[in-house]
Order: C-alpha cells, then sequence, then structure tokens
C-alpha cells in the first residue's frame, strides 16, 4: 500500500473528484478526512472509508471561511495530531442556462465555418457577487487550507500538499473569466509555496483536469457537453477516478523528485 500510516485530508470530498480521491487514498491505507459545505456529503463518504477498514474524520466547513477552516485543523490536530497529505479540491461552477445557449450557438458557428458577429455577452453580465465567490472558494480556500497545513506539516519536517486547478487556469475558458481566473491563480500559489516549503520537506504540486465527469457538471446543457467532449482528441470526458490516481502519484512517495509541478489528465484538450 503505498500511503500505509498516512493522514490525509480531503477538502471538497463530498462528491465528484474529491469523493474519488478520498476513497483511492483509504484504499491505498491512508486515514482520511473529508471536508465539504454539505453535512450528507462528507458523512457518507467518511462511512465509506470506515467500511474500507480506515480510520475518517467529516468536516462540514466552508474552506472560504478563513475562521472555519483554522477550527477544522485544530480539531484535525486535536484528533490526530499530525496531517502528511493535503489535497485542495473544494470549488465551484456558476454558468446560468442564458450563458450555456450563447456559447453553444457561438461553439457551433466556429464549427461550421461561420463568423460570431454577435457578442458572446457573457463575461460582461457576471456579477461582483459570483466573481467573488468563485475566486473565494477556489484560491482563498486554497490558501486558508494551505497556510493552516504548513503549520503542521514544516513542524514535521514532511508533507504533500496537491492543489486542484484546471485547464481553464492553463488555456482559459471561453464563458468561465472568474473559474479560470482562480484557477490561474492556485497554479501560481502552487510554484510560490513549493519553492518555499520543498526545504522544510513539503512538496506542493498541482493537478489541471480536463472535463471530468462530475456532479458539478450535472447543470451543463448535454450540448454543451457534447461539444466541449468533441474538442478533446480522446473524445470523451475524463472519469474521476482518472484524476485520483494522479492524486495517488502526487501523494505518494513515487513523486519524490517532483516539485511545483502542473500534471493535467485532459485527454489531449491542452498539450
Amino acid at each position: 500500500m503505498k500511503l500505509a500510516q498516512r493522514k490525509a485530508l480531503v477538502t471538497g470530498a463530498g462528491s465528484g473528484i474529491g469523493r474519488a480521491i478520498a476513497l483511492c487514498f483509504a484504499r491505498e491505507g491512508a486515514a482520511v478526512a473529508v471536508n465539504d459545505i454539505r453535512r450528507e456529503g462528507v458523512e457518507g463518504v467518511a462511512e465509506e472509508i470506515r467500511s474500507l477498514g480506515r480510520d475518517a474524520l467529516a468536516f462540514c466547513a466552508d474552506v472560504s471561511d478563513s475562521v472555519e477552516v483554522r477550527a477544522m485543523f485544530e480539531e484535525l490536530a486535536a484528533q490526530w495530531h499530525r496531517l502528511d497529505i493535503l489535497v485542495n479540491n473544494a470549488g465551484i461552477v456558476v454558468l446560468d442556462s442564458s450563458r450555456q445557449q450563447r456559447l453553444i450557438e457561438a461553439h457551433m458557428q466556429r464549427l461550421q465555418g461561420l463568423a460570431t458577429p454577435e457578442p458572446l455577452a457573457v463575461s460582461q453580465n457576471v456579477t461582483d457577487m459570483e466573481w467573488r465567490r468563485t475566486l473565494a472558494v477556489h484560491l482563498d480556500g486554497t490558501f486558508y487550507c494551505t497556510r493552516e497545513a504548513l503549520k503542521l506539516m514544516e513542524a514535521q519536517r514532511y508533507g504533500k500538499i496537491i492543489n486542484m486547478a484546471s485547464v481553464a487556469g492553463l488555456a482559459g475558458l471561453a464563458g468561465a473569466a472568474a473559474y479560470s481566473a482562480a484557477k490561474a491563480g492556485i497554479i501560481g500559489l502552487t510554484k510560490a509555496i513549493a519553492r518555499e516549503a520543498i526545504h522544510c520537506g513539503v512538496y506542493v504540486n498541482a493537478i489541471a483536469p480536463g472535463f471530468i465527469d462530475t456532479p458539478l457538471l450535472a447543470e451543463m446543457d448535454p450540448a454543451l457537453k457534447h461539444l466541449i467532449a468533441l474538442q478533446a482528441p480522446i473524445g470523451r470526458f475524463g472519469t474521476t477516478d482518472e484524476v485520483a490516481a494522479v492524486a495517488l502519484y502526487l501523494a505518494s512517495d513515487d513523486s519524490s523528485y517532483t516539485v511545483g509541478q502542473v500534471l493535467s489528465p485532459n485527454g489531449g484538450f491542452y498539450m
């Protein structure tokens, strides 16, 4: 087992990629603390982990709130006295139906070789609340959790921090300015802290998935999902288990010479 005796915390683990990573780590021998803003989600995943014979903690906390994050880490430290692995996975996607329809129309026009004379009118209609909430959950949340994890990891002279970025942060995605900005920020944060923390034996890296079939995309128009899938040479969305496999590599000793990197399982969407 690659993570025997390790203690891990995965944020946004109530479903989707976070759940897949938490269960993957548990199967590889780790005790796993799961966080989500939805209590039923974290408690359900914690029970799944215990059914695998591993210790589990469940934390219902909003990672965009530094007070809640600090309290979560204080409780974790009181219970486990250490933390070996942190996966900053919590995230949200905000894209209403009218903006989705504009993107579908623009994609169809491009595929047909037609010009797009009318503005998409997507980013110009993003509200202050959408912008701030997206950056707060993704970027602030990643920083707040990393800040608390470093207090434990640097003292114990060991740790693995894995931040969830996205191809949106590498290439930019039309219609997702706030999301792209947040994910690009996570990549910059990853590289900066990686240079700093490696001196204490703390490895910091990021994963930048392409389009993965998760509950976050459940509300996306099926036509838009199909068009997006066709843009990747592999011709499909990725699975949560495919992302979890990358997280396992970064969490294990297999990645002992991997520092400040962005690994991108994206099916060829971005090369």
